[in-house]
């Protein structure tokens, strides 16, 4: 497993407790900003390193490959919204909370399925 995969299984582990904490604000809000911040400074990372982006565009990766980087990325797209509306709940706004728990458990199902997805990217 490369180290970038261990970081990526991190940044999993800790939107996975950061759901299982979703009830104690206190505890959510940290894990699931740790868990977004470093899914997004990976994906920077890799593009910098790899030119992940360019090679994702190319359509050259496998089947498996390409599923782990689509539903990364729309992962990666959601998470925008949900930092939006998460801060509006914050303020007190409880209008977007039905919208703020959709789009998450959305994103988070997405970032499973692609973390599942990832180990197609695993080269022997």
């Amino acid at each position: 497993m490369t180290l970038e995969m261990l970081f990526a299984t991190a940044t999993w582990l800790l939107l996975m407790l950061g759901f299982f904490r979703r009830r104690n604000r206190h505890q959510h809000v940290p894990l699931v900003l740790s868990a977004i911040l470093g899914d997004i400074c990976l994906v920077l990372y890799l593009d910098f390193t790899r030119r992940a982006v360019a090679t994702a565009l190319n359509f050259e990766l496998s089947t498996l490959q390409q599923l782990h980087i689509g539903l990364s990325s729309a992962a990666l797209l959601l998470y925008f919204p949900i930092l939006f509306s998460g801060v509006q709940l914050l303020k007190g706004r409880e209008k977007f909370r039905t919208f703020h728990k959709k789009l998450a458990f959305t994103a988070l199902c997405f970032r499973s399925l692609g973390f599942v997805f990832m180990f197609s990217m695993w080269k022997t």
